[in-house]
């Protein structure tokens, strides 16, 4: 990414600050300082203010943030990050300073008291958060990239997907196929894998629990590629299911398709919750939807905003969601659908091609 990329975003954040009177922005959340400056490490502090941003890590990362590091002047150094600026005076007496109460701790909150104690501190929350919900083309590119190699491991591990295959053999086959292609940086996340009651459990970790007949299967994985996540989820039958495994198959299909057809730019993401709940609840399953349809994917795999009861934020484009409306139910299992989709003016782009319609395993 060039310095002009990034630029457009620091300036943006300082316009941000400008206009609550704020002097500047400690950035201690790494997802967030790889998002101004493209710092992909593990120890770094970005300090943004009007007239420049400062960087500051140790010697672990002098290569790593030459290469990376865009926009910002960078300090190495052996003591901790505040003491830095501290110690070099980059902040001036009386400065006031945002932070986000939801990336820094009570006792890093008490340190940056006691180390920059000639400031003010100012508790901002989810300005960072906001600027990322809209993707830029750079970053639908990754996604839709990320998304492509989940289809395409997704596609290679089916074949291997019969009755007597353990749950941990599918997720480690599909972990092995992102790194395979080589674009994959690694997992989106632990990839779930939940057969008969597992796949009850709507966040189900992997054991050696092996596929078996008359039941329902989980498959809830995804790609990271340029550290941009996909997030697909297909349930399938087994041999032997019953009618009413396939009647939640197909009432769950039905709700994320209406909630999908409902998806443009303007719509609230509570009202699009509602689309998929509604349905549910009228084929007799309400209380068995307990989570929200979606969240948005960027640099990390669960963003704001969320299709939820709750969520008070409005869809626009280039919003990137996923819909995975889901019914579980104790001693017959769950299923949950899941697609990536793009918010345009006037609909949704669906970003996943791996077929939705059910498939029987024997």
């Amino acid at each position: 990414m060039s310095l002009e990329y990034f630029k457009r975003r620091q300036d943006k954040l300082k316009n941000q600050l400008a206009k609550k009177n704020i002097d500047g922005m400690l950035v201690t959340n790494l997802i967030h300082i790889r998002y101004l400056c493209g710092f992909t490490g593990s120890s770094a502090t970005l300090l943004v203010m009007p007239e420049e941003l400062v960087f500051i890590t140790d010697g672990r990362y002098v290569f790593q943030s030459e290469n990376e590091v865009k926009g910002a002047r960078i300090i190495i150094d052996s003591i901790p990050h505040f003491e830095v600026i501290r110690n070099k005076k980059i902040l001036k007496d009386g400065s006031v300073i945002a932070f986000d109460g939801n990336s820094v701790t009570h006792q890093n909150f008490q340190t940056i008291s006691q180390v920059l104690s000639n400031i003010k501190l100012q508790n901002i929350i989810g300005l960072i958060e906001k600027m990322a919900m809209k993707k830029d083309e750079k970053e639908l590119e990754a996604i839709r990239t990320a998304v492509e190699i989940t289809d395409q491991a997704f596609a290679e591990v089916f074949p291997m997907v019969k009755i007597g295959v353990k749950e941990k053999e599918i997720a480690n086959k599909l972990s092995f196929l992102y790194r395979q292609y080589g674009d994959a940086d690694s997992d989106a996340f632990a990839a779930i894998v939940g057969t008969g009651p597992n796949s009850a459990k709507p966040h189900h970790k992997p054991t050696d629990r092996k596929i078996g007949p008359g039941e329902l299967l989980v498959i809830d994985s995804g790609a990271k590629f340029a550290g941009y996540h996909a997030d697909m989820t297909r349930s399938f039958a087994t041999k032997g299911y019953s009618d009413e495994q396939k009647s939640i198959y197909d009432i769950v299909l039905e709700a994320q398709t209406k909630s999908i057809d409902g998806i443009k730019a303007g719509i609230s993401c509570k009202d699009i919750d509602s689309i998929a709940r509604s349905h549910i609840e009228k084929a007799g399953y309400g209380q068995y939807f307990d989570h929200g349809l979606g969240h948005s994917l960027g640099l990390e795999i669960h963003e704001d905003p969320r299709f939820s009861k709750v969520s008070k934020d409005i869809l626009d484009v280039n919003y990137v969601m996923t819909v995975e409306p889901g019914i579980y139910v104790k001693d017959i299992g769950g299923v949950r659908i899941e697609d990536d989709i793009i918010v345009k003016e006037d609909g949704a782009e669906i970003l996943n091609k791996t077929s939705k319609e059910l498939q029987i395993i024997s």
